[in-house]
């Protein structure tokens, strides 16, 4: 008798090895970033030396390699640092998820634990005393410490300015130890958002990290072909029109890697020995769609109500957008869920990042003398039912979305 899993049997898979295609894999290498390596190099060699190394913010939108880069540059150093003598340290801290002065404070400390250390609680101490145990272990370790905060827009977003003027004092209050901040984010203003005297502290460097053109793409394409699949399953022509799909819509790495996933998932499905451009074709609408429903799930609250609040108005024939005519929804919606609206400076924060993650199209405008606004339109392919989807999870987008509300077209 046949055995339901025969048809599963892993032998003849196209996957050679699934791990160069998960998203938190780190290459032995970094193609197409040399510029932006050089200048981190640059002003990490400091440390090696014992000195403190300037603070620096990898500007960029999502996937272009700035989490990438920083892990392979810390890695780097720290490996030189052990060849020579040196004590480097490197803290890698994702502010999406770790996100309060507790927390990461918490998480540094944490990591340099020693037998004998009291464990910090992850709840319970006042956060000063987290602090200075902090400061103890990094001047303990001693050497030089770089904090690299992977989101670090999140931190001035949620108005964590302590948190941030801890870390920009560090080297106030260490002795025996130093410290660099290595920012990551997706926001090119976010800095603005933080108050002048902890920017005039944190004075970092920019370090932009633009989009991947399709050459570009398709490099890195074949590089992870070359280890994760099968000879003979893919040619550059399939992989190249892979990478031009990936350019013309984000540039996006991370997601035209994961297109290839999925597009050798649907060869496999096909009982197919070698990836086919229709296989692409159709795992681009699978992976767009997937992408989309999981962004509008994990959307905090407040950006779900501005979305929510753009699709009402393209529904009710607005068709070009500004953040007035999206903030008049916004704020009636609020209403209507029992909450109170954030300030229109957080709502184009809001709407910003929508073009970042494809959520939406932003095009700056001109008003002359009157200043600028943005002309908004979302990007929600169709056949998905964004608010259901989003009230899935949220009954306040639902109280939202079946409300009476009084529109203004702006056209």
């Amino acid at each position: 008798m046949a055995n339901i899993f025969d048809s599963a049997s892993r032998k003849n898979s196209v996957f050679v090895d699934r791990r160069v295609f998960d998203p938190h894999h780190s290459p032995p290498t970094l193609n197409h970033r040399d510029t932006q390596i050089r200048a981190m190099v640059m002003n990490l060699a400091d440390a090696l030396e014992g000195h403190i190394p300037g603070n620096m913010i990898l500007f960029g939108p999502s996937g272009v390699g700035k989490t990438a880069a920083s892990r392979f540059v810390g890695q780097q150093l720290e490996e030189r640092a052990q060849i020579i003598g040196s004590s480097v340290y490197t803290h890698e801290i994702n502010c999406q998820h770790v996100n309060t002065r507790y927390r990461v404070l918490h998480r540094i400390a944490e990591g340099l634990q020693q037998t004998g250390d009291q464990v910090i609680p992850f709840t319970g101490w006042p956060a000063d005393r987290v602090l200075s145990e902090t400061i103890r272990r990094m001047d303990r370790q001693g050497g030089v410490h770089i904090l690299i905060l992977d989101e670090m827009d999140q931190l001035a977003s949620r108005s964590e300015d302590q948190l941030l003027y801890d870390l920009t004092s560090l080297n106030v209050l260490l002795t025996e130890s130093r410290a660099s901040i290595i920012g990551i984010s997706n926001d090119l203003g976010f800095t603005e958002k933080i108050p002048g005297p902890i920017r005039s502290r944190l004075s970092a460097e920019d370090i932009v990290f633009t989009p991947y053109d399709s050459e570009q793409l398709a490099d890195i394409l074949v590089e992870r072909a070359k280890i994760g699949l099968r000879k003979g399953s893919w040619n550059e022509g399939t992989l190249r029109f892979c990478a031009d799909l990936s350019a013309k819509e984000h540039g996006d790495a991370r997601r035209a890697i994961d297109l290839l996933r999925v597009s050798t998932l649907r060869a496999e499905s096909n009982n197919s020995n070698s990836i086919e451009i229709e296989h692409i074709q159709s795992a681009h609408k699978q992976v767009e769609h997937e992408r989309v429903i999981a962004l509008l799930h994990g959307l905090p609250l407040h950006q779900k109500l501005t979305m929510t609040s753009i699709i009402i108005n393209e529904r009710n024939g607005i068709l070009t957008q500004t953040t007035g005519t999206i903030w008049e929804t916004y704020t009636q919606a609020c209403g209507l869920a029992g909450m109170k609206p954030l300030t229109s400076r957080s709502l184009s924060s809001i709407i910003n990042g929508f073009h970042s993650a494809s959520l939406a199209h932003v095009k700056n405008v001109s008003l002359g003398r009157r200043g600028r606004t943005k002309h908004v339109s979302s990007l929600i392919p169709r056949g998905i039912d964004a608010i259901r989807i989003m009230s899935e999870v949220d009954e306040t987008v639902k109280l939202a979305a079946h409300g009476s509300y009084k529109l203004q077209r702006r056209l």
